[in-house]
């Protein structure tokens, strides 16, 4: 027989479909037993966490929205968490819509864990569609972050030419391996408000794995002495690896979607500023997403004489691919780089 809570949750999903189907845009409604909802996206601090009501002695039950923050997660949770993911393997995540599966897994949650800073902009609606007593927690808090703002001219338009500004923070975080303590910290602290009895344990999975990124940071410097500092140049198909570059000392060109998300549509004008800096600064590759269209990146290779060259950037692998996991990703993607560059 279902629990209270299981009922409960059932019945609110039910609402939530309802939502859906009406494509609401706001908040579901108090319309449950006097459930309460998030109106917007509001994301709970690791240190505000409370202990969880787990059912029947079991494990904590997380979900995390993307590959890589479901594996940084299951480093640091270990068996005693029960962990599901939002988007498959090998999906980008600007542009995913949630199933209706993916909406009971968000219900039976005792905690979500997401990238944040716009990442998931395509699930925040249904997000803040979730009870209040079901937390969302973001790992990206107390990363320093890069603000981005990119001056440009759209002769596009009906209009005389007009300038404008794209402007924002890189969701990106990932590329810095230094970066992924920091989701190993909120990870631990999360997972140990919720399930206090565990905490020694997570802590001692975030010290390992912790150690192990920091192994992949050194290994990182010394696979990249192999690349001249005058050929440590990056073009990619959108603007992802800031903060690869700025750890390692690389120079960004230019990107083919001058934006965060690879849902972004160049114009004319800025595929003809991307082959001109090409030219200009002898780039010989342009880095892509293995998950993104290559259509734009052979007009331009072949319009330019370079190499298109192939990355993991928003997801994982398969299982049992070549990234499978985050520092099998990130190794994959430093021997691409070198290979390619040196």
């Amino acid at each position: 027989m279902l629990s209270q809570k299981r009922l409960a949750r059932s019945h609110i999903l039910i609402l939530i479909f309802a939502a859906l189907l009406a494509a609401c845009s706001r908040g579901a409604e108090n319309a449950s037993g006097g459930a309460t909802y998030h109106t917007d996206l509001i994301l709970t601090q690791p240190e505000d966490l409370k202990a969880a009501q787990i059912q029947g002695g079991g494990p904590l039950r997380v979900v995390a929205t993307t590959s890589i923050v479901a594996d940084v997660v299951a480093n640091v949770g270990g068996e005693a968490i029960a962990l599901d993911t939002i988007l498959p393997r090998m999906t980008d995540p600007h542009g995913y819509q949630l199933t209706p599966g993916d909406l009971r897994m968000l219900h039976d949650a005792d905690v979500v864990f997401i990238n944040g800073l716009g990442l998931e902009e395509s699930l925040e609606q249904s997000l803040s569609q979730l009870p209040e007593e079901i937390p969302i927690v973001t790992l990206s808090e107390g990363i320093q972050l890069r603000e981005f703002t990119l001056e440009q001219t759209d002769t596009d338009v009906d209009h005389d030419q007009e300038a404008h500004a794209a402007t924002g923070v890189d969701p990106h975080v990932w590329f810095d391996p230094l970066n992924i303590n920091v989701w190993t910290d909120n990870a631990a602290k999360s997972l140990a408000a919720l399930d206090p009895i565990n905490a020694a344990t997570f802590q001692s999975n975030s010290d390992t794995y912790q150690d192990q990124l920091e192994d992949l940071h050194n290994w990182i410097l010394t696979q990249l002495d192999e690349i001249p500092q005058a050929d440590r140049k990056l073009v990619t198909d959108h603007l992802l690896m800031g903060y690869f570059a700025q750890r390692y000392d690389f120079e960004i060109i230019n990107a083919l979607l001058p934006a965060f998300s690879s849902a972004a549509s160049p114009s004319a004008r800025e595929l003809a500023d991307v082959q001109d800096s090409i030219r200009q600064s002898g780039v010989e590759v342009i880095f892509i997403g293995i998950t993104s269209n290559r259509q734009i990146a052979e007009q331009i290779a072949g319009d330019t004489s370079v190499a298109v060259v192939p990355l993991y950037t928003g997801s994982l692998s398969e299982l049992n691919g070549p990234a499978d996991t985050y520092l099998t990703f990130m190794q994959y993607n430093v021997r691409a780089i070198v290979n390619a560059l040196k």
